[in-house]
């Protein structure tokens, strides 16, 4: 009896070192590899074209990197990509963006309204 005992025993330690080991790495965050994956998914949808019907359709996207025109309906797509990103601890590498121009509907797609020498010659 005493040997089958002493299994059990040597069982539960083996739970309990696993439990510690699971417990200890879930605060870390995610790894180097995985965030820049994430990136890269949200890069892939802010690289598409953003199709609009009005200017209501168009926003500045804020993530990852500077801002591009994109659409609402992309913008719900990248909302959870950047929350995981968040949520892993990612670090946002140094960026340094222009101002952000307004962003609006222009025959189907969502696209920065630039002004030339200041003057706005598309409003």
């Amino acid at each position: 009896m005493e040997h089958w005992d002493e299994g059990l025993r040597m069982g539960r330690l083996t739970l309990a070192g696993l439990t510690v080991v699971v417990v200890g790495t879930a605060g870390c965050g995610l790894s180097e590899s995985e965030c820049m994956g994430l990136r890269s998914q949200a890069f892939d949808i802010i690289n598409e074209s953003h199709t609009c019907n009005d200017d209501a359709d168009c926003l500045a996207s804020e993530w990852p990197g500077c801002g591009k025109p994109l659409n609402t309906k992309n913008e719900g797509r990248v909302k959870p990509i950047q929350a995981k990103f968040d949520e892993g601890k990612c670090k946002e590498p140094e960026r340094q963006c222009r101002e952000i121009p307004e962003v609006y509907c222009k025959q189907g797609l969502c696209v920065f309204r630039e002004s030339v020498g200041g003057e706005n010659p598309t409003k």
